[in-house]
């Protein structure tokens, strides 16, 4: 089959790589990274001269045909292809050296083609995450910016038990002591690392509870802002891995402990439009209970939401309102608190921005008051949020309020098949199996 080269394979991508080579002369490996639709992080890995050999011919770069179709559960959709097939579009300015000193990674995008079809973005998270933004700017003139909350905890396997348990004991919650823990000098190793490469960590400080920490990243574009969030987190994971360690990001790591890991993320409007960013506001929290879907992907997920911990169980927003899932920070910024990382944070950002652009097309008004404001005190919290992932997702299935309009159906269904899926499975697994698959993927 023929197939036109992909956009990540412009005529300077051999001499891009040529020239990280001469940089990077350790480097032998190269790893194509995506996100599939369960928030995994998938790849796929090619001696860096073998990738220059190809794009000198023309040739284009498989992913694999079930690049997206593999549950969390490792389980292939019923929806798999049979003669599709996924091509890699590479995103060059986010080729980085990894933790291995003999591989670099690319984050990419994915055309999808059937033979005497053209090639598809429809399925592509990262496309879809573009598609958004550009009907923003195009219809509104609007860019963003989001800066994500790194929250994650050291852990290591039992041996004796073969549990993945905490490492340490203690207090967090900004406490000194919780940085004389003997993992945390990795953490320092780590933002070394990740400053070179040019992340900008503005704070670090301990958690809830000791080898828990939080990373405050600084505001970027929405693909940027991802594509750092991958960084740091893959940098984590391998570090401490190198040390016996196992970093996680997920939600709930241990069932009978408080503790509980977020992401919370920081979305402002660029520039901040006054006169827009009530109907975008309205926008979110009016499609809030499908949106928990993306947000909040698994079941666990759900056991993180408390009251000021996390983010209220209703619609709602205040300025300053660490209760509610959105906190309004200053005019055109807010944060989204009801997240976590077992997102697929393309797929979520381009939700929560294609709601907001709902909002701004059907001039959608603000009916939810500030709850801070002390004149709203007897005023009713909006309509519940689903306190489980397969409401959440029947809830984006009838899509009453149109989000499919911005992001497209495609994805939109193929995302809700692909959940459907994942549960029948989750739900043949011991809980305390899934718990502990999670903490290794997340």
């Amino acid at each position: 089959m023929q197939l036109t080269l992909p956009s990540g394979f412009g005529p300077d991508s051999a001499a891009i790589l040529n020239e990280f080579k001469r940089k990077h002369p350790h480097v032998r490996f190269l790893r194509f990274q995506w996100q599939d639709y369960s928030g995994v992080l998938r790849g796929r890995v090619m001696l860096i001269d073998t990738v220059i050999a190809q794009i000198a011919k023309g040739t284009p770069l498989k992913a694999t045909g079930l690049a997206i179709c593999c549950s969390v559960t490792n389980n292939l959709a019923p929806f798999t292809p049979l003669d599709g097939q996924y091509w890699l579009v590479p995103n060059w300015p986010t080729l980085h050296s990894t933790a291995s000193k003999t591989n670099a990674s690319v984050m990419c995008a994915l055309d999808y083609t059937l033979p005497g079809s053209p090639a598809s973005r429809d399925f592509c998270p990262r496309h879809v995450l573009n598609k958004v933004l550009d009907q923003a700017r195009a219809g509104w003139g609007l860019d963003f910016l989001v800066g994500f909350e790194v929250e994650f905890v050291v852990m290591k396997l039992n041996q004796e038990t073969g549990i993945i348990d905490r490492c340490s004991e203690g207090w967090g919650l900004f406490s000194i002591s919780g940085l004389r823990d003997p993992v945390y000098h990795y953490v320092e190793e780590c933002v070394m690392k990740l400053e070179q490469l040019g992340v900008d960590i503005q704070a670090i400080h301990t958690e809830g509870q000791r080898g828990q920490y939080e990373f405050a990243l600084g505001p970027k574009p929405p693909m940027e802002a991802v594509d750092q969030l991958v960084l740091v987190h893959s940098y984590l994971k391998d570090i401490f891995a190198q040390n016996g360690y196992i970093v996680t990001m997920m939600p709930k790591p241990v069932a009978s402990e408080s503790l509980a890991t977020g992401q919370h993320t920081h979305l402002s409007l660029q520039p901040p439009r006054p006169d827009l960013e009530e109907s975008f506001l309205a926008g979110i929290l009016q499609r809030l209970p499908e949106l928990c879907s993306f947000c909040l992907p698994q079941d666990i997920s759900y056991q993180r939401l408390l009251p000021f911990i996390g983010g209220c169980d209703s619609v709602c927003w205040g300025t300053e309102a660490r209760k509610s899932p959105i906190r309004k920070i200053e005019p055109s910024r807010w944060e989204i608190r009801n997240i976590d990382a077992m997102s697929n944070m393309y797929l979520t950002l381009g939700a929560i921005i294609g709601a907001g652009l709902c909002g701004l097309a059907g001039h959608e008004p603000l009916l939810w008051p500030d709850i801070m404001d002390p004149a709203n005190q007897d005023v009713s919290f909006g309509e519940p949020l689903p306190k489980d992932v397969k409401t959440a997702i029947s809830i984006l299935e009838q899509d009453q309020f149109g989000l499919a309009d911005v992001l497209g159906r495609p994805i939109l269904d193929r995302y809700v098949a692909m959940k459907q899926f994942e549960l029948s499975k989750l739900s043949e697994l011991d809980t305390e199996k899934v718990r502990q698959l999670f903490i290794e993927l997340f």
